[in-house]
């Protein structure tokens, strides 16, 4: 059972908002907004999703799950609009084929258990990094938060909100309050609402470039609203398991040049 109520990203209604809305929006195709998008489903609904390599998708694994009919959504009818603004993209593809982290169930209860395994990778028909970029995965533990933290990491998260759904909207200080070693979750009070599952919550490493720490799954209710996020530890040890780590390592900006201006 859970410690509070948990809920999936996209079962909540504005319950992400907390306190003050910090969101803006991005009215721009620049990197690294440009390497996130919006994933549509044809049965409806959408998420939020980021590339990661040439032709991989990061996004939470709920939202893969017809709720209606109680089955995993076709590949086929899967749909990732990189840079995607008020009707607009930078680029299109259509997933071939998805990974769902091993162990999870989109019919379970809701508790911190079972949200930790909540993120899936799509694999896409073209490779589209050359025009949008890419983000790199960073493996983060309980050491690696705990470094960030000390230096005062400044975390940012980046998604399609339900209310805002045509825009990518944006906390540019995301604060992450908690990391539990056991699950590799960490909470977080950024402002995260339904679309938003799947979300980024990257960082600027000064070496390597942008980095994934988390990604937005859930929101936890009790007196005030939190966010759950899962580790890049735990996304990691998936990626190397199914051979995808190497690409997802390392961050790649665009290199054609209309893109990033």
């Amino acid at each position: 059972m859970p410690l509070f109520p948990l809920e999936a990203a996209d079962k909540i209604k504005l319950d992400g908002i907390k306190g003050e809305d910090d969101r803006i929006l991005i009215e721009t195709y620049k990197y690294p907004w440009s390497a996130i998008g919006r994933i549509n489903k044809e049965s409806g609904g959408f998420c939020t999703g980021t590339l990661i390599g040439p032709k991989l998708v990061l996004t939470a694994a709920h939202c893969l799950w017809n709720k209606k009919r109680k089955v995993w959504v076709k590949a086929h009818t899967i749909h990732f609009l990189a840079g995607y603004r008020r009707g607009s993209f930078i680029d299109h593809a259509k997933a071939v084929n998805y990974h769902i982290a091993p162990g999870y169930s989109p019919t379970t209860a809701k508790t911190y258990s079972s949200v930790s395994k909540d993120w899936a990778f799509l694999e896409l028909d073209k490779d589209m990094s050359q025009r949008v970029g890419t983000l790199a995965v960073s493996p983060i533990n309980k050491n690696i938060y705990t470094t960030l933290k000390a230096q005062k990491t400044n975390f940012i998260q980046a998604g399609y909100s339900q209310d805002k759904a045509h825009i990518l909207s944006v906390n540019q200080q995301c604060e992450l309050t908690s990391y539990n070693t056991l699950l590799r979750l960490a909470t977080h009070v950024c402002d995260a609402v339904p679309g938003d599952s799947g979300s980024p919550i990257f960082y600027k490493d000064q070496i390597e470039g942008l980095k994934i720490g988390f990604i937005h799954v859930a929101t936890a209710k009790k007196q005030k609203s939190q966010g759950i996020a899962v580790s890049g530890a735990a996304i990691v040890a998936h990626l190397k398991t199914l051979g995808f780590w190497e690409q997802a390592a390392k961050a790649h900006p665009p290199t054609q040049p209309d893109v990033s201006q």
